[in-house]
């Protein structure tokens, strides 16, 4: 049986890899992100767990510290969080909480520790390039029939898909480039894909694929020629991005670049507050307002600053970012050293795509877990000393026989479980109005205590409603329309003081939120 489980663990990987693209829930009230969001979480779980169990491979080696301190960094921020709450569940349709963090590592350390053959990593590339490819076919699908303003392939973002493409693209091409048997599949994927770029008109995803291929270039070439070429390639994309802001690009989707110029000093702001441990994982939406100097988009409220490395630094802090700095500066160079290995150039120029388009984003469980996903795939392909094995235990490691690993495994089980299907099934509950029992399954989700609340209050209860409001508020919400929403249910109760509390609540997280200021000004 055990010798079943390992041969069977060295393709976990590749069904997280070709699931997070393509899986929805149209049963569910959020059916793009979640979905994805419980498979990144339950696939690090069970990644983990089942690596705990099997003979051990190579271990992570110089990954090892890195991975460790980037952990401690999202714990620790989590403990100085200004809402443990929604630090653990995390805002709905965002997700971004501490287990997800910790998910991200253990989807890395799970590549490394899982895949042990060149088969098992060609079928993980495989498998997420056709799941890309069949994500850029349903964005073509929408695009001809005007389902969608800007088709998303059903990922509900057309950001996150345009992240997908900027990461198998170079995958595809690398392959392509070897020829072979398969050459025509693969040329194939990266013109549907570069298709489905197109159509959801992302300057950023445009940006992320240039920048792929030409690391995919920078790795191929011959090593001579490798410092020459990288240099080029830097150019290349600091052209591209200045051609955007000189054309017409540059207000493509009503998001002007000095929209984000602005956010992003906003952002810095934010950042310089609280330093060293952030604010809070998923924390940004309760904290930003207090920041923003100008409304960027009336009734729309930022609860993100829109870059991937000021976003962490406002969550985590500096302590957060410079130890996930530690973890991909560590790769690269070891990706650099071994560039001539097989697989090493495509899984770099993957990993390239996605660094340049969450400069202008934001980590988000369908985007992000894939880079986290290739990125062990990345150094599972780097040689490296296996762990250490008691003799008196012939072929098997000491410490896997240890009482702890079980027990480990086992708890992982419980938190795959607990933050990954609870939700789900918490969210088909929410959809068919059952919110009541959304709130049994998961809690600590503000979303669903602010559905509860509404019904209480539909069926004539208005003192349970406002409870239920209430603890949505308590548990973070983001949202300033919560906290009109209470206002004025407290007004209703006679409650003038709560009622004030409420809106003051509102445009600490928007200051410019009309509805907020129009309703305070009355009390």
């Amino acid at each position: 049986m055990s010798r079943l489980l390992e041969r069977v663990s060295g393709f976990i990987p590749a069904v997280i890899a070709l699931t997070l693209p393509i899986a929805f829930l149209p049963s569910a009230g959020d059916s793009y992100i979640l979905p994805r969001a419980s498979i990144v979480i339950g696939g690090a779980s069970l990644g983990v767990g089942v690596a705990l169990i099997i003979p051990r491979g190579p271990g992570l080696a110089g990954l090892r510290l890195p991975l460790a301190a980037a952990a401690a960094a999202a714990v620790l921020a989590f403990i100085f969080s200004i809402s443990w709450p929604l630090s653990v569940a995390g805002s709905y349709t965002r997700y971004e909480s501490l287990p997800m963090r910790l998910a991200y590592l253990g989807l890395m350390a799970s590549a490394v520790w899982l895949l042990k053959s060149r088969l098992q990593r060609d079928v993980v590339v495989t498998a997420f390039v056709f799941g890309a490819t069949v994500a850029s076919l349903e964005a073509l699908e929408q695009a001809f029939t005007h389902v969608a303003f800007r088709p998303d392939g059903n990922l509900g973002n057309a950001n996150l898909l345009a992240a997908l493409i900027a990461m198998a693209i170079p995958l595809a091409v690398e392959r392509a480039w070897r020829g072979g048997l398969f050459v025509g599949p693969w040329a194939a994927a990266v013109v549907v894909m570069a298709s489905g770029l197109v159509v959801t008109t992302s300057r950023s995803g445009g940006l992320g694929a240039i920048a792929g291929c030409l690391a995919l270039i920078t790795f191929a070439v011959p090593r001579r020629l490798s410092t020459a070429a990288g240099a080029a390639s830097a150019v290349a994309v600091g052209a591209a991005v200045l051609f955007i802001l000189v054309s017409p690009l540059r207000a493509l989707n009503d998001d002007p670049a000095s929209l984000r110029l602005n956010l992003w000093q906003d952002g810095l702001r934010l950042v310089g507050a609280r330093p060293l441990t952030g604010w809070g994982e998923d924390a940004t939406g309760l904290s930003f307002g207090h920041y923003l100097t100008q409304d960027y988009a009336g009734l729309v409220t930022f609860d993100r600053v829109h870059s991937g490395p000021l976003d962490v630094a406002a969550t985590q802090g500096i302590l957060g970012l410079a130890a996930l700095a530690w973890v991909l500066v560590v790769l690269s160079r070891g990706a650099w050293r071994r560039r001539e290995e097989r697989d090493v150039a495509g899984l770099a120029g993957a990993l390239a795509g996605y660094s340049v388009w969450v400069f202008f984003n934001f980590d988000w469980a369908p985007a992000t877990g894939p880079f986290w996903l290739l990125a062990g795939t990345l150094w599972s392909t780097l040689p490296r000393l296996p762990g250490k094995v008691d003799p008196s235990l012939g072929d098997r490691a000491g410490w896997r026989v240890a009482l702890w690993q079980p027990l480990l495994a086992a708890a992982l089980v419980v938190v795959a479980v607990v933050f990954a299907v609870f939700p789900i099934l918490a969210d088909t509950w929410y959809i068919r109005g059952r919110a009541e029992l959304s709130v049994r399954l998961d809690p600590l989700q503000a979303q669903y205590h602010r559905s509860l609340g509404l019904s209480v209050m539909a069926r004539g209860d208005l003192p349970g409603g406002v409870a239920e409001l209430r603890r949505a508020a308590d548990l973070g919400e983001t949202d300033p329309g919560l906290y009109v929403e209470l206002g004025d249910r407290e007004r209703q109760l006679g409650n003038f003081d709560g009622a004030r509390r409420a809106y003051q609540r509102a445009l600490a997280i928007d200051p410019y939120y009309t509805p907020a200021a129009q309703r305070l000004a009355g009390v």
